[in-house]
């Protein structure tokens, strides 16, 4: 059977819920900007996103045919950060700009769009799960804590009457000096 909540405990979850709420964005999107970051690392050298062979000449050259990878510089230039709502996952390499858009003499072969698609499922799966586990009440700070942050709050609360009743003290006594 389910166990019913008073209107002030609902009212504790609520609140614990909605500022889950408020903090899950920034870390989906962190957590999104890696997924990919790894992704892209993870397809240079390899075929997986079926992009156009090596030419013959580059091949030639190569100890190996794996595209976009020669010393393994542009894959750790790689890089994402976030703040707030907002990521991003690039590279500061003009390698990596000609490999991803192509150029005269280079077949665009995207590694980081193609990571960001290829991604895009898991990322969506991921966001829901973190969302339902917040709704769910067993968000960022887990069922075990809720009970702390409950009586913290309480207890910020009761302090912050105590001191606005020390004040009130303190200006009516001020008050009575003036009279």
């Amino acid at each position: 059977m389910a166990k019913l909540m008073s209107l002030i405990e609902a009212a504790a979850k609520f609140h614990a819920v909605s500022r889950d709420m408020e903090l899950i964005g920034p870390a989906i999107v962190a957590h999104a900007c890696e997924m990919v970051c790894t992704e892209a690392k993870r397809v240079i050298g390899t075929y997986d996103y079926g992009w156009p062979p090596l030419a013959p000449s580059t091949l030639a050259r190569k100890s190996a045919d794996t595209p976009l990878l020669e010393t393994g510089q542009m894959r750790a230039s790689i890089e994402w950060n976030s703040k707030e709502c907002e990521g991003h996952v690039g590279s500061n390499s003009d390698k990596a700009v000609w490999q991803e858009l192509g150029t005269p003499h280079i077949p665009p072969r995207s590694f980081l769009m193609q990571a960001a698609v290829h991604m895009e499922p898991k990322i969506h799966n991921m966001a829901g799960h973190a969302v339902m586990s917040v709704m769910g009440g067993s968000g960022l700070h887990g069922p075990e804590l809720g009970e702390i942050f409950h009586a913290l709050r309480h207890a910020a609360h009761n302090l912050k009457e105590d001191v606005e009743d020390f004040v009130r003290t303190d200006e009516d006594k001020e008050r009575g000096k003036r009279r």
